[in-house]
């Protein structure tokens, strides 16, 4: 289970093998045994006896902003990998896997767009959602033809990413409700409530992924298609592209559509942000997707382990493990 800390003023401690959660109204208590994460927002307080438990546990610890990006994050210091993988992850930068890793993210991401716009339509016997779909997947052709090194393919190939996401977000306005979804992707600040669910479902998405680098031994700061710069983890970023839609997007229209939430779950303050109760249904949400189990390379598996394991293998593809690299690719 995911443990939040979302109460303002509450206090997370320790109790022999079991996390205790005060707050002003009450007290919980949980077996480290049945924690995998412990997720802290803003105004609440943790232990050093609670951080010694966690670590010991092999658990950590992540703090989220408002929106739900992680801005910092507390594991074990055994994890990780050899630095052998971090030293092929640098030098394959600039060699012919790292314009396959480049290429395969975006692949991979504007595949499972076109693949869940399709499924849409069928469930909703809707035409105009299959031809978009369709059209994406077209499009998705021409990253074939894109030659050299990253650094001369990145601006025509976040180009074409850019464009085919457009399509996808404008489509999804023929399913979701004006009165969420305004029909444009808006990010700082959420311009609806729609895409302040995205973008907390992105955020803990973020942390999964980026938890899956460091456990496999990834830097999570030495990517391919994301530019290089200070202080930005582009590995994560780069990885994150496989998984937006089968995760994120799946479980937050389904919020959507079922009008599961509504007005009474923002606060509208220069932009639109969940509250503590759309939080938690935000949080409910991608916890039950993460948890979802599919068929994956001949296993049944869930969504959360799929993260881990694509994770790995890119360590085994940069240390010559593998031949090839698979981006993860949902067949709805």
């Amino acid at each position: 289970m995911r443990l939040l800390i979302d109460d303002y003023g509450a206090y997370l401690k320790k109790k022999g093998n079991r996390f205790v959660v005060t707050s002003k109204e009450k007290s919980e208590e949980y077996s480290a045994d049945k924690v995998e994460q412990v997720m802290v927002l803003k105004g609440a307080a943790v232990s050093t006896d609670a951080i010694e438990l966690a670590m010991k546990k092999g658990i950590d610890i992540v703090c989220l902003n408002r929106i739900g990006r992680p801005y910092a994050r507390m594991y074990p210091c055994k994890l990780g990998g050899t630095t052998l993988t971090r030293r092929n992850q640098l030098m394959v930068y600039s060699s012919h896997k790292g314009t396959t890793f480049a290429k395969s993210f975006v692949r991979a991401k504007m595949k499972n767009m076109g693949y869940f716009l399709k499924t849409l339509g069928k469930s909703r016997k809707n035409k105009s959602l299959k031809e978009a779909g369709n059209d994406i997947l077209k499009f998705s052709g021409r990253i074939n033809g894109l030659y050299g090194d990253i650094d001369k393919i990145r601006n025509e190939l976040l180009g074409i990413e850019g464009e085919s996401s457009k399509i996808y977000f404008a489509t999804l306005s023929q399913i979701l409700s004006p009165k969420v979804y305004s029909g444009l992707r808006s990010r700082r600040p959420p311009g609806d409530i729609f895409n302040a669910l995205l973008g907390y479902g992105y955020g803990i998405l973020y942390s999964e992924v980026e938890k899956g680098c460091i456990i496999s031994g990834l830097d999570p700061y030495l990517g391919f298609l994301h530019t290089d710069r200070y202080g930005k983890p582009s590995m994560v970023l780069d990885l994150i592209e496989e998984f937006r839609q089968p995760i994120v997007d799946r479980a937050m229209i389904t919020l959507a559509v079922r009008n599961q939430i509504g007005e009474k779950d923002v606060i509208r303050e220069r932009g639109v942000y969940l509250n503590k109760k759309g939080r938690e249904k935000a949080i409910e949400a991608m916890m039950t997707r993460l948890e979802t189990k599919i068929k994956y390379k001949g296993m049944k598996i869930s969504l959360q382990d799929v993260v881990l394991k694509q994770a790995r293998h890119i360590v085994k593809f940069l240390n010559g493990e593998l031949r090839v690299y698979r981006p993860f690719i949902y067949r709805w």
